[in-house]
């Protein structure tokens, strides 16, 4: 749109100024949005994965303790985190049943 006056000119190009910041503020808040949701699940990620080490690591302890043949890492990582922790409940009941 070309302005007809110096007024309607100087109306059109702050409205135009005005659309142009506004994008960019849109554009960098979905920016921060992207990195935080990034952060978010890395943490989350980090977090899956520490809980279901702990839980491998107690799994192989309580198996040497029970005299189990134990399972590579690699067997008890191929487990889900309800497998890896049904095996624990049932470890620790032998374990107690034992003594």
């Amino acid at each position: 749109m070309i302005a007809r006056n110096p007024n309607e000119k100087r109306f059109y190009d702050a409205r135009l100024k005005m659309q142009r910041d506004e994008q960019a503020r849109l554009d960098a808040a979905e920016a921060i949005g992207e990195a935080r949701g990034q952060a978010i699940g890395e943490a989350r990620g980090k977090a899956i994965g520490e809980e279901r080490g702990a839980l491998i690591g107690r799994v192989e302890i309580l198996q040497s303790l029970v005299g189990d043949v134990q399972h590579s890492f690699d067997q008890l990582r191929a487990l889900s985190t309800e497998e890896l922790a049904e095996v624990e409940v049932l470890l620790q009941q032998r374990l107690r049943d034992r003594d």
